[in-house]
């Protein structure tokens, strides 16, 4: 992703709303020699690399540049010195240095380089990069993506300055038609705050508070808004409405995408779960287990004004179908709407395991409600989920 100071943005009505940076037609033929010389100079120095990619986005507006690069060096791959041993190196070879002060023959310095360094330089100019190998600039790539190409560039470029407007985001709102399941589960998974609706026309809302409504403001926060967006975006049927605050003091300003915008992620699609908690229940509880199928793709449960997708599904043989929420933890003021949230949820068979420390405070929702410590417990689990069952078929 890029940094705040490599976002290219444009005013469509100033002090109202803004659209990100989008690359042109006319712009790939440049993009291309970029990729160019990175694939050339595999082997080469970080530094090097950049610069001559520069060269290569000459034609390319000029604040549009080092966004690129930023972006081709996320794809390509460097290899350095890694932990400390560098630097001791750098220690060693002044310390020799000063014990020798001054050194004013070459030949000296070029002795006391070689005693230090390995392999030796054999250039003086070389000196710098071994001494400073672990410095970004003196990086090495080792390799670059055949099959990375302009388009590539261009739909990575897109996102990345569309993400890079979220950074700053208090409030973004997300209304889809389609895929709603999966949205909820890539804010999850972006460990986001959102909460949601249902609105006309069989649509559903989510709204996500930003760290400035809901907590101390931090830049985590708004990169994971940038990876929800990019999960997002393989989504269909969406629309986004930022709030953006672009300067301490500011009014927000709004932004707006849709799934009609175009914009394209080759991130993986986001993992099954989004905690090691629920990866070891699925893990221990296997596809199925007295006649229970486990089922990830959750069910919405009305939850009055709002919405519940809980995190797993189980569904008996003979029916009987019984949601699981499990409750982790989050900031006070959060834990007690979600437990608001669960309390308004009415009908469906609902499990909801919470941690030891909030059972008493879960006991008065209208579900089961299953205690764990450090993880939810099979001879826990079991008797709860056949209470469910009818006790006709039970017996039977």
């Amino acid at each position: 992703m890029l940094t705040k100071q490599q976002r290219v943005y444009r005013w469509i009505r100033p002090g109202s709303s803004i659209s990100s940076d989008r690359l042109d037609d006319e712009d790939l033929p440049y993009l291309a020699r970029a990729i160019a010389v990175y694939r050339r100079l595999v082997g080469g120095r970080r530094g090097r690399v950049r610069e001559a990619a520069r060269g290569a986005l000459g034609g390319i507006q000029p604040d549009r540049v080092e966004g690129i690069i930023k972006l081709l060096d996320d794809v390509a791959t460097y290899e350095w010195p890694r932990g400390s041993r560098q630097a001791e190196v750098r220690v060693r070879v002044f310390e020799t240095a000063a014990r020798n002060h001054p050194v004013l023959e070459r030949d000296r310095a070029r002795d006391l380089l070689a005693a230090g360094l390995n392999p030796a330089p054999h250039r003086p100019e070389d000196a710098v990069p071994l001494l400073y190998a672990d410095y970004p600039e003196f990086h090495r790539m080792s390799a670059f993506p055949l099959d990375y190409a302009a388009g590539d560039l261009r739909a990575d470029y897109d996102l990345a300055q569309a993400q890079a407007l979220l950074y700053d985001a208090v409030r973004i709102t997300v209304e889809a038609r389609r895929d709603f399941r999966h949205i909820v589960q890539y804010a999850r998974l972006s460990r986001l705050l959102h909460r949601g609706e249902r609105v006309r026309g069989g649509a559903y809302r989510l709204v996500f508070d930003g760290p400035n409504s809901l907590l101390r403001y931090t830049h985590a926060y708004g990169v994971d808004f940038a990876k929800f967006l990019a999960a997002l975006v393989q989504a269909r049927g969406w629309t986004l409405t930022a709030e953006i605050v672009m300067r301490k003091g500011w009014r927000p300003v709004l932004f707006a995408l849709s799934g009609a915008d175009g914009l394209r992620s080759r991130v993986p699609v986001p993992a099954l779960f989004d905690s090691r908690l629920e990866e070891t229940f699925a893990r221990k509880f296997g596809p199925e287990r007295g006649g229970w199928r486990l089922g990830r793709e959750a069910v919405i449960l009305d939850a009055g004004e709002a919405l519940v997708v809980p995190d797993f599904v189980f569904t008996h043989e003979d029916g009987t179908e019984v949601a699981l929420e499990i409750v982790g933890y989050w900031t006070p003021q959060y834990l007690q709407t979600k437990l608001d949230k669960l309390a308004a949820v009415r009908g469906p068979n609902l499990i909801v395991a919470v941690r030891k420390a909030m059972a008493v405070a879960a006991g008065s929702l209208p579900a089961t409600v299953l205690p764990f410590s450090s993880g939810i417990l099979l001879r826990d689990l079991m008797p709860r989920l056949e209470a469910f069952r009818p006790a006709r078929k039970r017996g039977g």
